[in-house]
């Protein structure tokens, strides 16, 4: 198989994965979003407490983990590309790498910046 066939082919099942997984986050939505309007016709006392905990977001340690997923991809793809000893590889895997290091460390930045807004905000 040529390259660019298996680079289509890579991002072609990567596009149809993250669809999925975003129609089924969007059906679990369209299902929350039923529930609470059910629960506000029937009983708006009960309605006001499910969506308080709906309203919060609870703990976001999934961005620190692909954060330093993201981060750890990066730096493999090009150690990779040094293993593979071609100059022409190095910088297809350096230039590769770049997105998921820059991806990764924004993720990891965010969510710094969260952790000392609310460390500020204790404080006060």
């Amino acid at each position: 198989m040529p390259l660019t066939e298996m680079v289509v082919m890579v991002a072609i099942i990567a596009a149809l994965f993250l669809g999925f997984i975003n129609l089924v986050r969007l059906a679990v939505l369209m299902i929350t979003h039923r529930t609470i309007r059910r629960l506000v016709e029937s009983d708006p006392e009960k309605a006001e407490a499910m969506l308080a905990r709906v309203g919060d977001r609870g703990d976001r340690s999934g961005d620190d983990r692909l954060s330093t997923i993201l981060i750890a991809v990066g730096i493999a793809m090009i150690a990779a590309s040094v293993v593979i000893n071609d100059p022409a590889w190095i910088h297809y895997g350096v230039a590769a790498a770049l997105f998921p290091l820059i991806v990764g460390t924004a993720l990891w930045l965010r969510l710094f910046m969260l952790e000392r807004a609310s460390r500020r905000a204790a404080r006060q």
